[in-house]
């Protein structure tokens, strides 16, 4: 008996190492990260000193932050954000399109990619996707004068529909006919 549960136990520890998460492994270089990459070279190639403070601020963010973005909605409406495909999700976009509840934070380890805005940046109607930079805490509140959807940080990108492979609904029209997904909440 004693034997059985010997190998047993063996067995067990062993089934357990083959499926684990490696919880020792190290973290993945900043320097590897396609937004860093990006960042990098576009600094190397900027002139106006604006610019170049921006993107100082985005490889710091990227560099100090964590691996994943985190988007906070404080608006009085639910908030169209951009987020990793789901397995399900077979369109060809580089990534999906979720909604997160007012008052709400998407959860820790789901890496928020951006915020889609229907009405634009200054509410000019034009309809906008917002690319922040991983490891960035993105905070969307509402001006009350404006009604506009002010962010706590400055746009990495700033994408039209048709400007980037994301899904940018051009029309309300082509926004009500998209069924979205709750991003996973914090």
């Amino acid at each position: 008996m004693k034997l059985f549960q010997t190998i047993l136990v063996v067995l067990v520890m062993l089934f357990n190492l083959a499926i684990a998460q490696p919880s020792f492994a190290e973290r993945t270089p900043v320097t590897s990260s396609p937004d860093y990459i990006a960042i990098t070279e576009e600094l190397a190639e900027a002139t106006d000193p604006a610019e170049i403070a921006k993107l100082q601020f985005e490889r710091y963010l990227v560099e100090t932050g964590k691996s994943y973005g985190e988007c906070k909605n404080l608006t009085d409406a639910p908030l169209v954000v951009y987020g990793n495909k789901s397995k399900y999700d077979q369109s060809t976009f580089d990534n999906g399109l979720y909604t997160l509840p007012s008052g709400k934070t998407t959860d820790g380890g789901w890496n928020c990619q951006g915020v889609y805005l229907a009405n634009g940046l200054s509410n000019d109607g034009q309809p906008t996707a917002i690319k922040i930079v991983t490891g960035t805490k993105l905070v969307a509140k509402t001006n009350l004068e404006t009604g506009a959807v002010e962010l706590n940080i400055p746009a990495a990108k700033i994408f039209q529909p048709g400007e980037a492979n994301w899904s940018i609904p051009a029309t309300p029209e082509e926004f009500a006919a998209l069924t979205l997904p709750k991003a996973p909440l914090d």
